[in-house]
């Protein structure tokens, strides 16, 4: 949110309150700076409570099983469960940026091909171009 940094400095204890009562309504895990989970509100309202979103919920509201992170390993054990449990979610996090980044790229792939591959037979010469 572009207007935040310019909030940091006028920021009194009811402002403060208001967000925190703005999360909890939201349901919306509190982060001690408080610009932190504004951030968090503008993104939940922007992407879940828009119009669109609103007049088809299941558009926004992802399907299906939570995946259970804690159950598979990680190949390694730090000792700490909390640590292990963050190497967990980093690597899910990780995973899903990496999927994020092939359909791009296979995005990026159909739109050359739609421009370039358009083979043209010419049974005279006995070869597939043009």
């Amino acid at each position: 949110v572009p207007c935040l940094p310019r909030l940091s400095s006028g920021i009194n204890a009811e402002f403060k309150a208001g967000v925190e009562a703005l999360a909890g309504s939201l349901q919306i895990t509190k982060h001690p700076d408080h610009l932190v989970t504004l951030q968090a509100i503008c993104k939940l309202v922007a992407t879940r409570l828009n119009p669109k979103a609103l007049s088809n919920p299941s558009s926004v509201v992802p399907a299906g099983e939570p995946y259970p992170f804690r159950e598979p390993g990680l190949g390694f054990e730090t000792g700490d469960p909390v640590v292990d449990d963050a190497a967990k979610i980093l690597r899910l996090l990780h995973i899903q940026d990496m999927r994020l980044l092939q359909t791009r790229i296979n995005e990026c792939i159909v739109a050359i091909q739609a421009v370039t591959a358009n083979p043209k037979t010419d049974t005279r010469l006995g070869k597939v171009g043009r």
